[in-house]
């Protein structure tokens, strides 16, 4: 650049001047004095660098930054001429003021120095005016001071030379969150130990998987929680939610994991749940031992019969879990009409549990031999026999009933109430196996279980109807196995006897 150049630069530079804004002597509220020119304040460092105070506001700072060190760059040799000069002159007055010199001479790296706000720039900056702010620069992105040489960071937030950094777009200083927490690194996963996570926002809703839902706050499973069963805070009173529905039990009943049993009789939960009975008979929450022997007296002779009844006997032949079972029977004198009765009861519980039995119909004489290759022996109630008969029977049939009991054996006598004779349960009495006796008809009567941990209860209903010819009992004997499963509220109507 020639020297007629520099003089035409020199010339726009001082042209403000005749536009001073002068109080006096004195420049005006918001200017200060800057090289012999009143300048808004700020901008000195501006005009020293050789910039146009007045820059072009549609342009960005970085863009601005980069045109003006252009132009700089451009006016590299004429300033180099004027800066030797000025170095011989010396510091130069401005304008009678003392103290205040001309930095019109710089060097580049002085300019450079006054662009971004170096500290000696700051020094050179007019000190007038308290109100002059410090130059700042403001980025795209924050550039941070690589440390002070001695491991620390003078100021973490400025650039090479101290001047604060201003992050462009944000209100909050660098490397500060506003809530305090850890700033995010930007990865994947912008976890760290502090607990803070980009992705998941802290007042995001709760979200659980199926099949579990939200209840109270938390993720709880409603088709098996017990206090939130199909729906939230719907608890079990059972203490047991399967598949979204309270478990129910009966009165008899416990829950044993998702089902209802009666501990009583149940031979897979005898007494509590999982204990299994190795004969497979459990009653009154006891497991029975293998070769239990025993003598059921019912006051049923079922010429009618109903459902509900006929469990009892059915009940009373498959006590023991043998299948088939052998079943020897009596018929003598009974009624055919209540025999079929009898059958058909014995038929139904068969049915309804999966058994079978041999039936085999056995003379009196030929009792005895016949017990010895028998399960159950059933003598049908004997409506046409006479007393005379049936202690008879009783007397010749004792000592191999005895045995059969003693050996495991089922003794069932059926009984109802007649005219002719005071009971087929005279032949449990004439034996010397039970002590038992007719009391009074039942017919009629409201007939209520009455132990209900009894096996022979399984399946039964609590009440039922005495129906023709039922009979109640008296007993006397001292046996402590003795069990009145069934009354008609005043009186036993069925007796269980366990040898």
């Amino acid at each position: 650049m020639t020297m007629r150049h520099a003089l035409v630069v020199l010339a726009l530079l001082a042209l403000p001047a005749c536009l001073d804004p002068l109080v006096g002597t004195e420049c005006a509220s918001g200017y200060a004095s800057c090289r012999g020119t009143c300048v808004a304040v700020g901008s000195c460092v501006a005009v020293d660098a050789g910039l146009a105070p007045d820059v072009d506001k549609n342009r960005s700072d970085a863009e601005a930054f980069v045109e003006d060190a252009t132009a700089l760059d451009a006016n590299d040799d004429a300033r180099a001429v004027d800066s030797e000069s000025a170095s011989e002159a010396g510091p130069q007055p401005v304008d009678g003021q003392t103290g205040e010199t001309s930095i019109q001479g710089d060097t580049r790296e002085s300019r450079d120095k006054a662009i971004i706000g170096s500290d000696d720039a700051q020094e050179d900056a007019p000190q007038g005016n308290d109100d002059v702010p410090e130059p700042i620069v403001v980025l795209d992105a924050p550039t941070i001071d690589e440390g002070t040489g001695d491991g620390t960071d003078a100021c973490p937030t400025c650039l090479d030379g101290g001047v604060p950094v201003v992050l462009d777009g944000s209100a909050e200083e660098a490397g500060e969150p506003a809530d305090g927490g850890t700033v995010p690194d930007g990865g994947e996963n912008d976890a760290d130990n502090s607990g803070y996570d980009a992705n998941v926002p802290p007042d995001a809703p709760l979200v659980c998987v199926d099949p579990q839902v939200a209840c109270n706050g938390q993720c709880v499973d409603s088709t098996a929680d017990p206090e939130n069963c199909g729906y939230c805070n719907t608890i079990c009173s059972s203490g047991v939610c399967n598949n979204g529905v309270c478990l129910s039990c009966a009165s008899d009943e416990s829950p044993c994991g998702l089902l209802c049993v009666n501990m009583a009789t149940d031979p897979d939960n005898c007494g509590a749940c999982g204990v299994p009975c190795a004969s497979g008979l459990c009653s009154n929450g006891q497991c029975e031992a293998s070769g239990t022997g025993r003598a059921i007296a019912i006051g049923h002779d079922y010429l009618k019969n109903r459902p509900a009844m006929n469990r009892i006997l059915g009940n009373a032949v498959f006590l023991w879990p043998i299948n088939p079972v052998r079943l020897a029977v009596y018929e003598g004198a009974a009624n055919p009409l209540a025999i079929a009765g009898a059958d058909a009861a014995i038929a139904q519980v068969a049915m309804a549990t999966g058994r079978t039995a041999n039936r085999t119909v056995v003379a009196a004489a030929d009792v005895p031999a016949q017990l010895a290759n028998t399960d159950v022996f059933l003598v049908y109630s004997q409506e046409n026999a006479s007393d005379a008969t049936l202690d008879q029977l009783g007397q010749d049939w004792a000592t191999a009933l005895a045995a059969f009991v003693q050996a495991g054996g089922t003794l069932v006598v059926l009984d109802g109430a007649y005219p002719g004779n005071s009971g087929t349960c005279r032949i449990l009495s004439q034996s010397g196996l039970f002590l038992i006796a007719h009391n009074a008809s039942a017919t009629g009567d409201v007939c209520s279980v009455v132990a209900r941990g009894d096996a022979l209860t399984t399946g039964l209903p609590k009440t039922y109807l005495c129906e023709k010819n039922s009979v109640s009992f008296t007993t006397t004997d001292p046996a402590v196995a003795v069990t009145p499963v069934i009354d008609d509220g005043e009186d036993p109507v069925v007796i269980h006897k366990i040898f």
